[in-house]
Protein backbone atom coordinates (compact mmCIF):
# COMPACT_ATOMS: atom_id res chain seq x y z
CA UNK A 1 0.00 0.00 0.00
CA UNK A 2 2.84 2.41 0.82
CA UNK A 3 4.17 2.15 -2.73
CA UNK A 4 1.00 3.47 -4.35
CA UNK A 5 1.57 6.88 -5.99
CA UNK A 6 -0.15 9.59 -3.94
CA UNK A 7 -2.25 11.98 -6.01
CA UNK A 8 -3.68 15.12 -4.42
CA UNK A 9 -7.15 16.15 -5.67
CA UNK A 10 -8.08 19.76 -4.95
CA UNK A 11 -11.76 20.34 -5.70
CA UNK A 12 -14.35 22.35 -3.76
CA UNK A 13 -17.31 20.31 -5.08
CA UNK A 14 -17.69 17.18 -2.86
CA UNK A 15 -19.37 15.04 -5.51
CA UNK A 16 -16.71 15.67 -8.14
CA UNK A 17 -13.92 15.29 -5.59
CA UNK A 18 -15.23 11.95 -4.33
CA UNK A 19 -15.88 10.59 -7.84
CA UNK A 20 -12.33 11.38 -8.91
CA UNK A 21 -10.94 9.81 -5.74
CA UNK A 22 -12.89 6.60 -6.42
CA UNK A 23 -11.58 6.44 -9.98
CA UNK A 24 -7.96 6.87 -8.93
CA UNK A 25 -8.30 4.36 -6.11
CA UNK A 26 -9.69 1.79 -8.55
CA UNK A 27 -6.68 2.37 -10.82
CA UNK A 28 -4.19 1.59 -8.06
CA UNK A 29 -3.35 5.12 -6.89
CA UNK A 30 -3.66 6.59 -3.39
CA UNK A 31 -5.87 9.69 -3.62
CA UNK A 32 -5.54 12.55 -1.16
CA UNK A 33 -8.27 15.18 -1.12
CA UNK A 34 -8.58 18.86 -0.26
CA UNK A 35 -11.36 21.38 -0.79
CA UNK A 36 -9.28 24.57 -0.69
CA UNK A 37 -5.75 25.95 -0.84
CA UNK A 38 -5.14 25.72 2.90
CA UNK A 39 -6.01 22.02 3.05
CA UNK A 40 -3.99 21.34 -0.09
CA UNK A 41 -0.83 23.03 1.19
CA UNK A 42 -0.98 20.86 4.31
CA UNK A 43 0.20 18.03 2.05
CA UNK A 44 3.15 19.95 0.57
CA UNK A 45 5.67 18.26 2.86
CA UNK A 46 4.29 14.79 2.08
CA UNK A 47 5.39 12.57 -0.78
CA UNK A 48 2.87 13.64 -3.41
CA UNK A 49 3.37 12.31 -6.95
CA UNK A 50 0.88 14.63 -8.68
CA UNK A 51 -1.51 17.49 -7.88
CA UNK A 52 -4.80 17.82 -9.79
CA UNK A 53 -6.51 21.10 -8.92
CA UNK A 54 -9.59 22.91 -10.16
CA UNK A 55 -8.89 26.50 -11.23
CA UNK A 56 -11.96 27.66 -9.30
CA UNK A 57 -11.94 26.77 -5.60
CA UNK A 58 -14.86 28.76 -4.31
CA UNK A 59 -13.47 32.22 -3.60
CA UNK A 60 -9.92 30.97 -4.05
CA UNK A 61 -7.87 30.40 -7.18
CA UNK A 62 -6.10 27.26 -8.27
CA UNK A 63 -3.44 29.49 -9.86
CA UNK A 64 -2.52 30.81 -6.42
CA UNK A 65 -2.23 27.25 -5.16
CA UNK A 66 -0.03 26.38 -8.14
CA UNK A 67 2.35 29.23 -7.40
CA UNK A 68 2.49 28.45 -3.68
CA UNK A 69 3.04 24.74 -4.27
CA UNK A 70 5.68 25.20 -6.98
CA UNK A 71 7.60 27.65 -4.80
CA UNK A 72 8.10 24.87 -2.26
CA UNK A 73 7.91 21.71 -4.38
CA UNK A 74 8.79 22.66 -7.98
CA UNK A 75 9.41 19.02 -8.92
CA UNK A 76 5.79 17.94 -8.28
CA UNK A 77 3.76 17.65 -11.52
CA UNK A 78 0.71 19.92 -11.35
CA UNK A 79 -2.42 19.64 -13.54
CA UNK A 80 -5.21 22.20 -13.57
CA UNK A 81 -8.85 21.50 -14.35
CA UNK A 82 -10.93 24.16 -16.06
CA UNK A 83 -14.48 24.65 -17.25
CA UNK A 84 -15.16 25.06 -20.97
CA UNK A 85 -14.47 28.63 -22.05
CA UNK A 86 -11.69 29.19 -19.47
CA UNK A 87 -8.87 27.71 -21.52
CA UNK A 88 -6.96 30.99 -21.51
CA UNK A 89 -6.68 30.76 -17.71
CA UNK A 90 -5.40 27.21 -18.01
CA UNK A 91 -2.76 28.26 -20.54
CA UNK A 92 -1.71 30.99 -18.11
CA UNK A 93 -1.30 28.31 -15.45
CA UNK A 94 0.92 26.29 -17.78
CA UNK A 95 3.15 29.33 -18.21
CA UNK A 96 3.44 29.45 -14.41
CA UNK A 97 4.58 25.84 -14.18
CA UNK A 98 1.58 23.53 -14.60
CA UNK A 99 2.39 20.49 -16.73
CA UNK A 100 -0.99 20.29 -18.45
CA UNK A 101 -4.68 21.10 -18.15
CA UNK A 102 -7.96 19.23 -18.50
CA UNK A 103 -11.40 20.51 -19.37
CA UNK A 104 -14.65 19.60 -17.64
CA UNK A 105 -16.42 17.29 -17.92
CA UNK A 106 -13.37 15.11 -17.40
CA UNK A 107 -12.80 12.21 -19.77
CA UNK A 108 -11.72 9.34 -17.46
CA UNK A 109 -9.63 7.64 -20.15
CA UNK A 110 -7.84 10.86 -21.07
CA UNK A 111 -7.26 11.68 -17.43
CA UNK A 112 -5.71 8.27 -16.73
CA UNK A 113 -3.47 8.53 -19.79
CA UNK A 114 -2.21 11.90 -18.55
CA UNK A 115 -1.60 10.51 -15.07
CA UNK A 116 0.36 7.57 -16.51
CA UNK A 117 2.53 10.05 -18.40
CA UNK A 118 3.23 12.25 -15.38
CA UNK A 119 3.40 9.76 -12.53
CA UNK A 120 6.30 7.33 -12.17
CA UNK A 121 5.10 4.22 -10.35
CA UNK A 122 7.15 2.19 -7.93
CA UNK A 123 8.62 -1.02 -9.42
CA UNK A 124 5.88 -3.34 -8.17
CA UNK A 125 3.31 -1.18 -9.98
CA UNK A 126 5.26 -0.66 -13.16
CA UNK A 127 4.30 -3.84 -14.99
CA UNK A 128 3.19 -3.15 -18.54
CA UNK A 129 -0.17 -4.71 -19.20
CA UNK A 130 -0.21 -4.08 -22.94
CA UNK A 131 1.21 -7.52 -23.62
CA UNK A 132 3.65 -6.25 -26.24
CA UNK A 133 5.52 -3.14 -25.13
CA UNK A 134 7.37 -4.20 -21.98
CA UNK A 135 10.34 -1.94 -22.70
CA UNK A 136 8.23 1.10 -23.70
CA UNK A 137 5.94 2.20 -20.83
CA UNK A 138 4.47 4.98 -22.99
CA UNK A 139 2.82 2.29 -25.13
CA UNK A 140 1.05 0.61 -22.19
CA UNK A 141 -2.38 1.68 -23.46
CA UNK A 142 -1.75 0.10 -26.89
CA UNK A 143 -2.94 -3.43 -26.18
CA UNK A 144 -2.08 -6.30 -28.51
CA UNK A 145 0.43 -8.97 -29.49
CA UNK A 146 -0.78 -9.61 -33.04
CA UNK A 147 1.45 -8.78 -36.04
CA UNK A 148 -0.62 -5.67 -36.94
CA UNK A 149 -0.19 -4.32 -33.42
CA UNK A 150 3.54 -5.00 -33.38
CA UNK A 151 3.82 -3.06 -36.62
CA UNK A 152 1.74 -0.27 -35.09
CA UNK A 153 4.00 -0.06 -32.03
CA UNK A 154 7.05 0.23 -34.26
CA UNK A 155 5.40 2.94 -36.36
CA UNK A 156 4.44 4.95 -33.28
CA UNK A 157 8.03 4.90 -32.03
CA UNK A 158 9.42 5.90 -35.43
CA UNK A 159 7.12 8.87 -36.02
CA UNK A 160 7.39 10.05 -32.40
CA UNK A 161 11.02 11.08 -32.79
CA UNK A 162 10.22 13.07 -35.95
CA UNK A 163 8.56 16.49 -36.05
CA UNK A 164 6.34 16.19 -39.12
CA UNK A 165 2.57 16.08 -39.36
CA UNK A 166 1.01 12.73 -38.57
CA UNK A 167 -2.21 11.45 -40.11
CA UNK A 168 -3.90 8.55 -38.30
CA UNK A 169 -6.45 6.59 -40.30
CA UNK A 170 -8.84 4.05 -38.86
CA UNK A 171 -12.43 3.14 -38.25
CA UNK A 172 -14.33 4.66 -35.35
CA UNK A 173 -13.41 3.01 -32.07
CA UNK A 174 -9.97 1.73 -33.08
CA UNK A 175 -8.10 3.97 -30.62
CA UNK A 176 -6.83 6.89 -32.68
CA UNK A 177 -6.57 9.25 -29.72
CA UNK A 178 -4.65 6.64 -27.70
CA UNK A 179 -2.12 6.41 -30.54
CA UNK A 180 -1.84 10.19 -30.76
CA UNK A 181 -1.28 10.37 -27.00
CA UNK A 182 1.44 7.70 -27.22
CA UNK A 183 3.21 9.61 -30.00
CA UNK A 184 3.13 12.74 -27.85
CA UNK A 185 4.48 10.95 -24.76
CA UNK A 186 7.38 9.50 -26.75
CA UNK A 187 8.24 12.77 -28.48
CA UNK A 188 10.50 15.61 -27.39
CA UNK A 189 7.29 17.53 -26.63
CA UNK A 190 6.25 15.11 -23.89
CA UNK A 191 6.54 17.80 -21.21
CA UNK A 192 4.32 20.16 -23.20
CA UNK A 193 0.51 20.09 -23.38
CA UNK A 194 -1.46 17.49 -25.32
CA UNK A 195 -4.60 19.22 -26.61
CA UNK A 196 -7.33 17.26 -28.38
CA UNK A 197 -10.34 18.46 -30.34
CA UNK A 198 -12.95 16.37 -32.17
CA UNK A 199 -14.19 18.29 -35.20
CA UNK A 200 -17.27 16.05 -35.47
CA UNK A 201 -18.45 17.54 -32.17
CA UNK A 202 -17.80 21.18 -33.12
CA UNK A 203 -20.54 23.17 -34.93
CA UNK A 204 -19.34 24.24 -38.39
CA UNK A 205 -19.89 27.91 -37.54
CA UNK A 206 -17.47 27.65 -34.61
CA UNK A 207 -14.76 25.51 -36.21
CA UNK A 208 -12.38 28.39 -36.93
CA UNK A 209 -12.81 29.92 -33.48
CA UNK A 210 -12.26 26.51 -31.87
CA UNK A 211 -8.88 26.05 -33.55
CA UNK A 212 -7.59 29.58 -34.08
CA UNK A 213 -9.34 31.55 -31.34
CA UNK A 214 -11.54 34.65 -31.60
CA UNK A 215 -11.66 38.18 -30.25
CA UNK A 216 -14.56 39.74 -28.40
CA UNK A 217 -17.39 40.69 -30.77
CA UNK A 218 -16.11 38.55 -33.67
CA UNK A 219 -19.48 36.81 -33.91
CA UNK A 220 -22.75 36.55 -32.03
CA UNK A 221 -22.06 35.17 -28.57
CA UNK A 222 -18.35 36.08 -28.56
CA UNK A 223 -18.54 38.18 -25.39
CA UNK A 224 -14.85 37.80 -24.56
CA UNK A 225 -11.56 36.91 -26.22
CA UNK A 226 -11.20 33.19 -26.73
CA UNK A 227 -7.93 31.28 -27.09
CA UNK A 228 -7.90 28.60 -29.78
CA UNK A 229 -6.64 25.04 -29.57
CA UNK A 230 -3.50 25.83 -31.59
CA UNK A 231 -2.41 28.45 -29.08
CA UNK A 232 -3.40 26.24 -26.14
CA UNK A 233 -1.10 23.51 -27.50
CA UNK A 234 1.92 25.84 -27.80
CA UNK A 235 5.16 23.82 -27.36
CA UNK A 236 3.13 20.65 -27.29
CA UNK A 237 0.91 18.53 -29.53
CA UNK A 238 -2.47 19.33 -31.06
CA UNK A 239 -4.61 16.32 -31.93
CA UNK A 240 -7.35 17.15 -34.46
CA UNK A 241 -9.73 14.20 -34.53
CA UNK A 242 -12.19 13.63 -37.40
CA UNK A 243 -10.37 16.07 -39.66
CA UNK A 244 -12.66 14.90 -42.47
CA UNK A 245 -15.49 16.84 -40.78
CA UNK A 246 -13.61 20.14 -40.93
CA UNK A 247 -15.75 22.66 -42.88
CA UNK A 248 -14.69 23.00 -46.52
CA UNK A 249 -14.85 26.81 -46.43
CA UNK A 250 -12.32 26.95 -43.57
CA UNK A 251 -9.91 24.36 -44.93
CA UNK A 252 -7.80 26.89 -46.82
CA UNK A 253 -7.12 28.73 -43.55
CA UNK A 254 -6.15 25.48 -41.84
CA UNK A 255 -3.80 24.69 -44.74
CA UNK A 256 -2.12 28.07 -44.35
CA UNK A 257 -1.67 27.54 -40.61
CA UNK A 258 -0.16 24.11 -41.14
CA UNK A 259 2.28 25.61 -43.64
CA UNK A 260 3.60 28.47 -41.50
CA UNK A 261 2.31 27.79 -37.95
CA UNK A 262 0.90 31.29 -37.77
CA UNK A 263 -2.67 31.77 -36.60
CA UNK A 264 -5.06 34.72 -36.93
CA UNK A 265 -7.91 34.66 -34.40
CA UNK A 266 -11.36 35.23 -35.87
CA UNK A 267 -12.16 38.94 -35.92
CA UNK A 268 -8.60 40.18 -36.20
CA UNK A 269 -5.76 40.39 -38.71
CA UNK A 270 -3.17 39.87 -35.99
CA UNK A 271 -0.72 37.04 -36.68
CA UNK A 272 0.49 34.87 -33.81
CA UNK A 273 3.25 32.31 -34.14
CA UNK A 274 2.73 28.96 -32.45
CA UNK A 275 5.10 26.07 -31.83
CA UNK A 276 2.86 23.04 -32.26
CA UNK A 277 3.08 19.55 -33.67
CA UNK A 278 -0.17 18.54 -35.33
CA UNK A 279 -1.57 15.02 -35.36
CA UNK A 280 -4.77 14.61 -37.37
CA UNK A 281 -7.08 11.61 -37.54
CA UNK A 282 -10.16 10.50 -39.41
CA UNK A 283 -12.47 7.54 -39.77
CA UNK A 284 -13.54 8.78 -43.22
CA UNK A 285 -11.96 8.15 -46.61
CA UNK A 286 -10.38 11.51 -47.42
CA UNK A 287 -9.75 10.62 -51.05
CA UNK A 288 -13.45 9.88 -51.51
CA UNK A 289 -14.25 13.22 -49.89
CA UNK A 290 -11.91 14.89 -52.38
CA UNK A 291 -13.83 13.29 -55.25
CA UNK A 292 -17.06 14.58 -53.70
CA UNK A 293 -15.58 18.10 -53.41
CA UNK A 294 -15.87 17.97 -49.62
CA UNK A 295 -12.14 18.03 -48.85
CA UNK A 296 -9.30 20.01 -50.41
CA UNK A 297 -6.73 17.93 -52.25
CA UNK A 298 -3.87 20.25 -51.26
CA UNK A 299 -4.84 19.93 -47.58
CA UNK A 300 -4.87 16.15 -47.90
CA UNK A 301 -1.34 16.10 -49.31
CA UNK A 302 -0.18 18.48 -46.58
CA UNK A 303 -1.60 16.18 -43.90
CA UNK A 304 -0.48 12.95 -45.52
CA UNK A 305 3.18 13.20 -44.47
CA UNK A 306 3.59 10.49 -41.82
CA UNK A 307 0.61 8.15 -42.03
CA UNK A 308 -0.42 5.43 -39.60
CA UNK A 309 -3.38 3.17 -40.32
CA UNK A 310 -4.99 1.42 -37.38
CA UNK A 311 -6.25 -2.12 -37.92
CA UNK A 312 -9.92 -2.81 -37.14
CA UNK A 313 -10.48 -5.30 -34.34
CA UNK A 314 -11.80 -7.94 -36.78
CA UNK A 315 -8.33 -8.00 -38.41
CA UNK A 316 -6.59 -8.89 -35.16
CA UNK A 317 -8.82 -11.51 -33.52
CA UNK A 318 -5.93 -12.86 -31.49
CA UNK A 319 -5.93 -9.64 -29.44
CA UNK A 320 -9.58 -9.88 -28.39
CA UNK A 321 -8.81 -12.16 -25.44
CA UNK A 322 -6.21 -9.67 -24.14
CA UNK A 323 -8.67 -6.82 -24.50
CA UNK A 324 -11.42 -8.75 -22.73
CA UNK A 325 -9.16 -9.49 -19.76
CA UNK A 326 -7.93 -5.89 -19.59
CA UNK A 327 -11.39 -4.32 -19.78
CA UNK A 328 -12.90 -6.87 -17.39
CA UNK A 329 -10.26 -6.09 -14.77
CA UNK A 330 -10.69 -2.33 -15.21
CA UNK A 331 -14.48 -2.62 -14.86
CA UNK A 332 -14.21 -4.86 -11.80
CA UNK A 333 -12.17 -2.21 -10.05
CA UNK A 334 -14.13 0.80 -11.29
CA UNK A 335 -17.53 -0.60 -10.39
CA UNK A 336 -16.52 -2.51 -7.24
CA UNK A 337 -17.36 -5.98 -8.56
CA UNK A 338 -14.08 -7.78 -7.83
CA UNK A 339 -15.32 -11.35 -8.22
CA UNK A 340 -17.19 -11.03 -11.51
CA UNK A 341 -16.21 -13.55 -14.20
CA UNK A 342 -17.29 -14.54 -17.72
CA UNK A 343 -18.71 -17.93 -18.62
CA UNK A 344 -16.87 -19.93 -21.25
CA UNK A 345 -19.79 -19.58 -23.66
CA UNK A 346 -19.88 -15.79 -23.26
CA UNK A 347 -16.13 -15.46 -23.67
CA UNK A 348 -16.30 -17.54 -26.85
CA UNK A 349 -19.06 -15.30 -28.23
CA UNK A 350 -17.08 -12.14 -27.46
CA UNK A 351 -14.00 -13.55 -29.14
CA UNK A 352 -15.88 -14.61 -32.27
CA UNK A 353 -18.03 -11.49 -32.71
CA UNK A 354 -16.64 -9.10 -35.34
CA UNK A 355 -17.23 -5.82 -33.43
CA UNK A 356 -18.19 -3.20 -36.04
CA UNK A 357 -17.63 -0.54 -33.35
CA UNK A 358 -14.15 -1.99 -32.70
CA UNK A 359 -12.34 -1.73 -29.36
CA UNK A 360 -14.65 0.97 -28.02
CA UNK A 361 -17.71 -1.20 -28.61
CA UNK A 362 -16.07 -4.19 -26.91
CA UNK A 363 -15.18 -2.06 -23.90
CA UNK A 364 -18.73 -0.67 -23.70
CA UNK A 365 -20.26 -4.16 -23.92
CA UNK A 366 -18.08 -5.50 -21.09
CA UNK A 367 -18.80 -2.49 -18.89
CA UNK A 368 -22.53 -2.87 -19.54
CA UNK A 369 -22.44 -6.51 -18.48
CA UNK A 370 -20.30 -5.92 -15.39
CA UNK A 371 -22.71 -3.25 -14.14
CA UNK A 372 -26.03 -4.71 -15.30
CA UNK A 373 -25.32 -8.44 -15.12
CA UNK A 374 -27.51 -10.42 -12.75
CA UNK A 375 -25.40 -13.54 -12.29
CA UNK A 376 -21.83 -14.67 -11.82
CA UNK A 377 -20.29 -15.84 -14.01
CA UNK A 378 -21.83 -13.58 -16.63
CA UNK A 379 -23.50 -15.49 -19.47
CA UNK A 380 -24.92 -14.91 -22.95
CA UNK A 381 -28.11 -13.73 -21.24
CA UNK A 382 -26.21 -10.74 -19.81
CA UNK A 383 -25.18 -9.39 -23.22
CA UNK A 384 -26.45 -5.89 -24.10
CA UNK A 385 -29.81 -6.09 -25.88
CA UNK A 386 -28.43 -5.11 -29.28
CA UNK A 387 -26.05 -8.07 -29.16
CA UNK A 388 -28.18 -10.67 -27.40
CA UNK A 389 -31.31 -10.73 -29.56
CA UNK A 390 -29.83 -13.43 -31.76
CA UNK A 391 -26.12 -14.06 -31.19
CA UNK A 392 -25.75 -15.92 -34.48
CA UNK A 393 -27.52 -13.28 -36.56
CA UNK A 394 -24.65 -10.83 -37.02
CA UNK A 395 -22.67 -13.39 -39.00
CA UNK A 396 -25.41 -15.18 -40.88
CA UNK A 397 -28.20 -12.80 -41.86
CA UNK A 398 -27.17 -10.79 -44.91
CA UNK A 399 -28.92 -7.83 -46.46
CA UNK A 400 -29.22 -8.08 -50.24
CA UNK A 401 -26.11 -6.83 -52.02
CA UNK A 402 -24.05 -6.47 -48.86
CA UNK A 403 -20.92 -8.25 -47.67
CA UNK A 404 -21.04 -10.11 -44.35
CA UNK A 405 -19.20 -7.23 -42.68
CA UNK A 406 -21.59 -4.59 -44.07
CA UNK A 407 -24.57 -6.69 -43.01
CA UNK A 408 -23.09 -7.12 -39.52
CA UNK A 409 -22.67 -3.39 -39.20
CA UNK A 410 -26.20 -2.62 -40.40
CA UNK A 411 -27.68 -5.27 -38.10
CA UNK A 412 -25.88 -3.89 -35.04
CA UNK A 413 -26.91 -0.30 -35.80
CA UNK A 414 -30.55 -1.12 -36.46
CA UNK A 415 -30.72 -3.25 -33.31
CA UNK A 416 -29.26 -0.42 -31.23
CA UNK A 417 -31.72 2.09 -32.68
CA UNK A 418 -34.57 -0.28 -31.91
CA UNK A 419 -33.33 -0.76 -28.36
CA UNK A 420 -33.25 2.99 -27.71
CA UNK A 421 -36.50 3.78 -29.54
CA UNK A 422 -34.73 5.62 -32.34
CA UNK A 423 -32.55 7.80 -30.09
CA UNK A 424 -29.45 8.20 -32.24
CA UNK A 425 -27.26 9.66 -29.51
CA UNK A 426 -27.82 6.75 -27.12
CA UNK A 427 -27.53 4.20 -29.94
CA UNK A 428 -24.20 5.68 -31.05
CA UNK A 429 -22.86 5.61 -27.47
CA UNK A 430 -23.82 1.95 -27.08
CA UNK A 431 -22.18 1.07 -30.40
CA UNK A 432 -19.02 3.03 -29.63
CA UNK A 433 -19.31 5.29 -32.68
CA UNK A 434 -19.99 9.00 -33.11
CA UNK A 435 -23.47 10.32 -33.85
CA UNK A 436 -22.17 11.76 -37.12
CA UNK A 437 -20.86 8.37 -38.19
CA UNK A 438 -24.23 6.77 -37.43
CA UNK A 439 -26.05 9.51 -39.34
CA UNK A 440 -23.77 9.12 -42.37
CA UNK A 441 -24.41 5.40 -42.51
CA UNK A 442 -28.18 5.82 -42.22
CA UNK A 443 -28.13 8.44 -44.99
CA UNK A 444 -26.03 6.17 -47.24
CA UNK A 445 -28.43 3.26 -46.73
CA UNK A 446 -31.43 5.46 -47.53
CA UNK A 447 -29.84 6.70 -50.75
CA UNK A 448 -29.14 3.12 -51.88
CA UNK A 449 -32.65 1.85 -51.24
Amino acid sequence: MTNKPRILIVEDQPRERDALARLLRAEGYQPLTAKNCTEALAFVTDSVSLVISDLRLGQESGVNLLQAWKSRRPETPFVVVTAYGEVSSAVGAIKLGAEDYLQKPLNPEGLLLLIRRLVVREPEHSENRSGDSDSVPELAAIIGQSPPMKILSEQIQRVAVAEGLVLILGESGTGKELVAEAIHRLSRRANGPFVAVNMAAVPESLAEAELFGAVKGAFTGADSDRIGRFEAAHQGTLFIDEIGDFPLAAQVKLLRVLENLTISPVGTNEDRRVDVRVIAATSRNLQELIQQNQFREDLFYRLNVLTIELPPLRNRPGDVALLIDRFLQECRERHNRPGIELSGELREFLQNYEWPGNVRQLRNAIENMVVMGKQNPLSIEDLPAYLSGNPAAPKSELFVGESPLQSLERSAILSALDRFQGNRTRAAEALGISVRTLQRKLKAWQSNE
